[in-house]
């Protein structure tokens, strides 16, 4: 009897997923525990395993939805797969079929990049580890092509639909404020300011939590996301606990979070429970901009560039300040300006007082 293979159930959420790479065709014969997918649910990838030996048949199409927990193929025992009669098999495929496939190492990546640009990774050198293929590898193998229109799969597909949820189903209001931060500025602002919010968040729970419709749950410790650009897209693992840590760990567990996120190895865990994000475009040269809101959660804040600008101190003299906008984005449906004010309020002091 054929078996089912499953989307795999990444997270809790209900969401569909997407097969983002096939490794196997259409009545192919693959044995037990072998790569056959590569699926992607919200913002994690996965790779799916044969549960058996078999054939697999009735592959769903690459990214269209399919629910977690519901099946992509089917796993056929060799007895119930017919084979054509002999007399139908001519001698040139018999030949064809006793030539041995030519091994080809390659990433999941780079496989899925040669289905998507049709390249053959047969011919593709690969540059990584003992000649693994690389997705950089099959592009090159490409050439420079002609400029056409892109379709959002994957990955970008999925960040494209949070981005239309979160701007549809929110009141998005932004804050901004500059802070001085000449006297504290330190190598690692992104993880002082991390720390920072979540500080200030234990005094402001109305905009530390997740929401569901219309109800409101404020959480028990401020778990930080921090937005990472990839060459895939942005993603938001989780820094848990901040507040507790030092400015060293945390900026050690953003650095470990950014170098699994750029290998592609970031997995459901490392996104589960965040409660705010924080967002730096300061790297940029961004000054200030209108972060879009991390749902299910109800704020977000932007981080600008670091600038030196003149000042007056208080003898009236020019000196030469440190300067960066901080851009609070909240739901006004469920905090009030006042309070995300005094939370902003919080977060400059901390940052401008920690001397």
């Amino acid at each position: 009897m054929p078996s089912e293979v499953l989307m795999p159930v990444i997270t809790a959420s209900g969401d569909d997923g997407v097969i983002t790479a096939w490794f196997v065709d259409e009545g192919g014969q693959v044995a037990a525990d072998q790569l056959i997918a590569e699926v992607q649910v919200e913002k994690v990838a996965e790779d799916v395993r044969s549960p058996g030996d078999g054939f697999v048949r009735d592959l769903v199409a690459l990214n269209h939805p399919v629910p977690q927990g519901t099946p992509i193929c089917m796993l056929f025992d060799a007895a119930d797969v017919q084979p054509p009669p002999a007399a139908t098999i001519s001698a040139a495929a018999t030949e064809t079929l006793t030539v041995p496939a030519p091994r080809v190492v390659a990433s999941p990546s780079a496989k899925r990049v040669a289905r998507e640009l049709g390249v053959d990774l047969t011919t593709v050198i690969g540059t990584g580890p003992g000649g693994r293929i690389t997705d950089a590898d099959v592009r090159a193998a490409v050439g420079p092509a002609e400029p056409t229109a892109v379709e959002m799969v994957g990955l970008r597909a999925v960040i494209a639909r949070n981005m239309r949820n979160s701007v549809q189903e929110t009141a998005p209001v932004t804050l901004t404020t500059k802070v001085d931060v000449t006297d504290t500025v330190r190598p690692q602002i992104t993880a002082w300011i991390v720390r920072a919010a979540a500080v200030a968040l234990e005094d402001h729970p109305q905009l530390n939590g997740i929401r569901d419709g219309d109800r409101f749950t404020p959480a028990e410790a401020a778990h930080v996301g921090i937005a990472i650009q990839t060459e895939d897209g942005l993603v938001a693992p989780v820094v848990r606990s901040p507040a507790t840590s030092t400015v060293e760990e945390v900026a050690a567990e953003i650095s470990r979070l950014a170098d699994l996120a750029r290998a592609r190895e970031l997995s459901s865990v490392h996104y589960e429970g965040g409660t705010f994000t924080v967002t730096n475009l300061g790297g940029f040269g961004v000054d200030g901009f209108t972060p879009i809101i991390n749902l299910p959660q109800v704020a977000i804040l932007g981080v600008g560039a670091l600038r030196t600008v003149p000042r007056f101190d208080d003898a009236g003299a020019v000196v030469a300040r440190s300067l960066m906008t901080l851009s609070l984005t909240f739901d006004h449906a469920f905090v009030d300006g006042g309070p995300a004010a005094e939370f902003l309020a919080r977060v400059r002091e901390l940052l401008e007082g920690d001397r």
